[in-house]
């Protein structure tokens, strides 16, 4: 059978981008495509880059690419602030497609009934993770018998069965990168490994987080707990990565590269053992209260030039009342620790916390200029479908509304929480966040990166300017990948 997963898009300033690999509809293609059946990507986002903003022009080439490959199962993965996306999708695609629409990812599985009853033309909802319950499903299976699976009947009737965790991640291959558009996902950017301007890969190699913030989904995806690939696992992926394409760097994209600190230090034997830290820089997120120096100076040997912490604020008060289960006293230590080392620090920080004032932003701009990670960014809190924080609050904006564009983005540049009107937060960044930002940014590209590579950086910039230009002006939609 024929398998086409799609990936979403956004147009919209302010509102995340999935600006990463695709690393869960990559996975599920490589399963899929293991036992014989025919998987090609869509990927909206990576079109966007190459057609421009239109939409529809990406509907028409997403349409396109429906036509020559006659899929039996079309997957669309879902992004609560782009599930309009989803809704569009749903409503182009059925215009020409008659089979069965999937629907999965965090939205889907964090609000199954009510993605059915918002898109009452999907077949179903993959809750969980997708790889064995799409498999099943493509082999024949009973619907009404598929773990994970949301069913709609003929007769409109929905059934469903709990979803079940893959107990071994190991037995999973290796996700298939070469269905995606890699010359748009590796190319040279200060983003992914923060502040160096390199090409790179982005992998995961383990799933869920055994803490419970109260912003936070990641839970409802990959259920309570986290499981790991083994360190040889990782090597060998590592090494095929090596191999196989042209990179400079790795983005691991784990909630928590240390929360299993004996397999984390595995994997840095592994990387020195092979010669990867030769090869490659690589980055990972990590939890503030795992930072030490023994730590940091095996992730260094190894290669490692970034460690990301979540700080998120900087007062106690603040980070009990999302539940973090942290303090700032590590926050600080963390950084410290990685600062005296040589080790980059990126800290991940929030805003928009309940009750927040503005001496509350100027205290977390002033910790920002005491401590001085290597970089940082800055994000309101957003409120997601399920989350502990929606929950509590008794938002209903997904529930009583349309999931439109307009409505979706307003709600997600919506301050639910804090007490700065918008005009006098606004006012205050420009003032005093946005040039203090911009100046520590571009400071710190020009310390971490020599002359050769800012000048690379810029032309390549130039030349994805002149080259989107021109697929803009001749209309000409970038082909779906296939196996």
């Amino acid at each position: 059978m024929k398998v086409l997963l799609v990936y979403p898009l956004t147009r919209q300033k302010g509102i995340p981008a999935p600006s990463w690999m695709p690393l869960g509809l990559s996975s599920i293609a490589s399963v899929v495509r293991r036992a014989g059946h025919e998987v090609c990507i869509f990927d909206r986002f990576a079109q966007m880059a190459r057609l421009g903003p239109a939409t529809h022009l990406i509907n028409q080439a997403m349409l396109q690419g429906i036509r020559e490959f006659r899929p039996d199962i079309i997957g669309l993965n879902t992004v609560s602030p782009l599930i309009y996306d989803a809704v569009q999708c749903v409503e182009t695609i059925r215009r020409e497609y008659e089979g069965v629409i999937l629907a999965g990812g965090h939205h889907a599985t964090a609000v199954p009934a009510l993605t059915l009853q918002k898109l009452p033309r999907l077949n179903g909802i993959v809750q969980g993770e997708g790889e064995l319950p799409l498999l099943r499903l493509l082999d024949g299976d009973l619907p009404q018998s598929i773990e994970g699976l949301w069913w709609r009947a003929a007769d409109g009737s929905i059934t469903n069965t709990p979803a079940r965790q893959i107990a071994d991640l190991d037995s999973l291959p290796f996700p298939d990168l070469h269905l995606l558009d890699l010359s748009f996902y590796t190319r040279r950017s200060v983003l992914p490994i923060r502040g160096y301007c390199l090409s790179s890969i982005s992998l995961l190699t383990s799933r869920g987080c055994d803490k419970n913030c109260s912003f936070c989904t990641e839970s409802l995806t990959y259920g309570k707990g986290v499981r790991f690939h083994s360190p040889e696992y990782v090597i060998e992926w590592v090494k095929q990565i090596a191999r196989d394409y042209r990179v400079e760097g790795i983005y691991f994209h784990d909630n928590d590269f240390l929360a299993d600190r004996a397999r984390a230090m595995r994997i840095c034997e592994g990387f020195m053992a092979n010669g990867l830290h030769k090869r490659l820089k690589w980055a990972i997120q990590a939890r503030s209260d795992r930072v030490d120096r023994e730590v940091v100076g095996l992730l260094k040997r190894a290669g490692c030039v970034v460690i990301e912490t979540g700080v998120e604020a900087a007062s106690q008060k603040e980070l009990d009342a999302v539940k973090k289960m942290s303090t700032v006293h590590a926050n600080e230590k963390a950084v410290e620790i990685c600062r005296s080392m040589g080790m980059s620090v990126h800290a991940y920080m929030l805003t928009s916390f309940e009750g927040e004032t503005l001496v509350d932003l100027e205290n977390r701009l002033n910790w920002l200029k005491k401590v001085r990670p290597t970089s940082f960014s800055w994000q309101p809190i957003q409120i997601h479908p399920a989350s502990p924080l929606y929950q509590r609050k008794q938002l209903d904006f997904f529930e009583k509304n349309d999931w439109t564009e307009d409505r979706v983005v307003t709600y997600y540049r919506q301050d639910y929480l804090s007490s700065i009107p918008a005009e006098q937060r606004r006012l205050w960044m420009k003032k005093n966040f946005s040039p203090f930002a911009k100046r520590y940014k571009r400071l710190g590209i020009l310390r971490r990166n020599p002359l050769p590579k800012l000048l690379l950086l810029f032309f390549d910039d130039l030349w994805r300017f002149i080259r989107k230009y021109r697929n803009h002006r001749t209309h000409q939609p970038l082909p779906a990948r296939r196996l």
